[in-house]
Parts: C-alpha cells; structure tokens; sequence
C-alpha cells in the first residue's frame, strides 16, 4: 500500500502530565504534522507500556522535570520502546555545558528554558529534516572533547572508510540530510543509514552529532 508515506512520525514527549505538556503536545501535533506520545515520567517509573503504534525515532525530554537520578529508569524505557531514537533537550538551563550532557549518548538538540515555542518549533522541524540543533557553545565544547578523544587514530580512520562511505561523511560534514545525501548519491535513504552506522563504528562516533563533529575537524574541504 502506498498510505505509508502519508503515516506521521512519531515523537515521544517526556515531561509532567500537566496542562502546559498537554498544551505543548497540541501546538507540536498542530505546526508539524506529528504524532506526539505524552509520557509522563510515572509511567517510565512504573513501566507502562507505551501506546501501540509506529516506533518514535526522536523523544523529547523536558528537563524541567527530569533529574539525573531518573537517568537509569529512562534508559530501561528507551531500550524498550525507542532504542534507536534521537535525543532532543527541552527547558535546559541557560548555562548548561557539555559535562552536563554527556550522558544522553544519542543528543541531536538542545533547546533553552528561554527560548520560546515558535523556536521549538522551528528547531524540531530542522531536526526532523535530519539537522542538528546545538548553541555554538555547546558545539564548541563536543569539538574540544571529541578531539580530545581522537588524535592519532584520525588519519586512519578516515582512511579506513570506504569511498562511498567518505562521501557520505563529506555530505553530513556540510550539513546535508540523509534524505538530501541520498538524493544526491542517488541511493535510497536506507543505504544512507547502513553507511553511516558502519561510518560511526569506524570513527567511534555515537551518534549523528559526534559525526558531524568529528568530519569538521577531520576533513580538510569541510569547514
């Protein structure tokens, strides 16, 4: 059946059950065209199970309510019900550093308790295009440690990718997307996602994010 592509994605929200998340979830749905599963953190805590449908492959945690003592619960819900999803902060506070976020190993936004909802909005719909969302400080400070991490061994993993696996990574350094890289490959999306998962294995990236990083610090034509 052709319905497929007309299926919304969905994303998982993770915060309070309370009138502002209900609110959030309806302005979310609204402006772009998604499916948004409210999971109140008494339901990672009693391990409810979520509503059956599609798989989320981006959760959105609200970090008003969230406390780092809840960290092990949350990565038992994850593993569960989205284990492949990408990682989106909300309502951080303005000060946040990359110590702070070290934890969330699939982090591909950071959104601020002063930005404002025409702001998140816009951010998730870029990410939603497959784009990250970082202040430049938070940048900043992954590229220090990222590079930190990978000093000898960078020529050598480069190396060690294949040609159509340094394409790719080429294309992700720009800021393309998967749908944007396979387009121009002339691959299907799928085949993306193969590469870059053996990509990131090769270059010990985590995630997208790391990825990008390290191919702006690693790839002569990407600045």
């Amino acid at each position: 059946m052709d319905g497929k592509k007309n299926e919304k994605r969905v994303i998982t929200l993770i915060t309070e059950d309370s009138l502002q998340a209900s609110l959030l979830k309806e302005s979310l749905e609204k402006h772009l065209n998604v499916i948004i599963k409210l999971t109140p953190l008494t339901v990672m805590k009693n391990e409810e199970s979520e509503t059956a449908g599609a798989v989320s492959d981006i959760v959105i945690i609200d970090m008003s309510v969230y406390s780092s003592q809840m960290h092990e619960t949350y990565a038992d819900h994850r593993s569960l019900y989205f284990p492949d999803a990408e990682e989106v902060l909300i309502n951080c506070k303005t000060d946040v550093c990359y110590q702070d976020l070290a934890q969330w190993g699939h982090l591909i936004g950071v959104f601020y308790v002063s930005d404002d909802l025409d702001l998140l909005t816009r951010g998730i719909d870029k990410i939603m295009q497959g784009e990250m969302w970082l202040s430049r400080k938070l940048s900043q400070e992954y590229i220090l440690y990222f590079r930190g991490r990978h000093t000898a061994a960078t020529s050598h993993a480069y190396n060690s990718l294949t040609k159509r696996e340094q394409q790719i990574i080429k294309l992700l350094g720009h800021g393309d997307s998967n749908h944007q890289i396979a387009d121009k490959l002339f691959v299907s999306e799928n085949t993306v996602k193969t590469h870059l998962h053996n990509v990131f294995k090769k270059i010990n990236a985590k995630n997208r994010l790391q990825a990008l990083l390290w191919a702006k610090e690693n790839i002569s034509d990407i600045h």
